[in-house]
């Protein structure tokens, strides 16, 4: 206990909601910080997983999961991300196909500035009288 806590303070269990360390926390405070990772986090929230984290079921006669919504909710993840991934690869085609055009451009621009050098090496040549 350190000396800016007060005597009568009791700690209560908890997990960190980020990295799952346990922790002991003031329950009268509303967030701390968690020693192994350093993430702010809610006080209820850390109790409430350490709870659900050590509860233990003695009988249950009847048990109803509600697949739907889990369901609904994996496959919009994984739709979001595919619609993600395929936005990321259409904007690198576009980006590919700028980059060839770009150097189709510069190829060509190299290719008429040689073709002028020979045309007036040629003309030179001539006019000098080196090709005779």
């Amino acid at each position: 206990m350190s000396e800016s806590t007060p005597p009568s303070v009791k700690f209560v269990p908890g997990v960190c909601p980020k990295c799952g360390g346990q922790l002991e926390v003031d329950p009268t405070q509303e967030a701390a910080v968690c020693k192994y990772c350093g993430t702010p986090f809610i006080v209820d929230k850390a109790i409430q997983n350490y709870n659900i984290s050590n509860a233990h079921i003695d009988h249950v006669d009847k048990v109803t999961v509600d697949m739907k919504g889990s369901v609904d909710s994996v496959v919009g993840f994984f739709e979001r991300e595919i619609d993600k991934s395929r936005e990321s690869r259409r904007e690198d085609k576009k980006i590919e196909a700028e980059n060839q055009k770009e150097f189709l451009r510069s190829s060509w621009k190299i290719f008429l500035v040689m073709f002028g050098v020979v045309i007036v090496m040629w003309v030179l040549g001539n006019l000098l009288g080196f090709f005779k």
